[in-house]
């Protein structure tokens, strides 16, 4: 089936509440399982990952960009200048009312602590839940909370993150 097609479907899903049949969940479980070795491995902390992994969850960065990229930055040996400082601060706390609803679609300046959590009141409870099945022992790898209600999902005051500290491979 073409990815047009599946994304169809996923709309469809969504918007409906009705999984179609012809929805192909194989590619999340495979990439939930291709993470859950790689996240595995590098708590191993095998030699040849020393210096050359550090993990880095999507969320982190978000909530906290500055913090995390100087992180990544000094685990890559750059020290972070301060017109990279102005660009993150820049462009990871966008007020969206003082964009055309135009440019903001084609702008990569967001609130990026929004953007984080956005999907949770775009996407079903359904799809999460299945997603949830899916992935499970990847999100709690990860140090993601499950909902277990559609309320839960939208309750933007409760976060789905756990806190953890991933420490650089060295």
């Amino acid at each position: 089936m073409a990815f047009s097609d599946q994304f169809r479907a996923w709309k469809i899903w969504n918007a409906t509440g009705r999984q179609p049949r012809y929805v192909d969940l194989s590619q999340i479980t495979s990439t939930c399982k291709d993470m859950a070795a790689s996240v595995e491995t590098s708590l191993q902390r095998p030699a040849w990952l020393q210096g050359r992994y550090l993990l880095v969850r999507y969320e982190d960065l978000a909530h906290n960009p500055e913090a995390k990229a100087t992180e990544i930055y000094r685990f890559v040996g750059l020290e972070m200048e301060d017109r990279v400082r102005m660009w993150i601060a820049k462009n990871t706390n966008s007020n969206v009312s003082t964009s055309s609803e135009w440019n903001y679609k084609f702008s990569t300046t967001r609130d990026s602590k929004v953007t984080a959590e956005s999907w949770r009141l775009r996407l079903s409870f359904d799809i999460v839940r299945t997603v949830q099945i899916l992935c499970n022992d990847t999100l709690a790898l990860l140090g993601y909370r499950q909902v277990h209600s559609a309320a839960e999902l939208r309750n933007l005051s409760h976060s789905l993150v756990e806190h953890r500290i991933f420490q650089p491979v060295t």
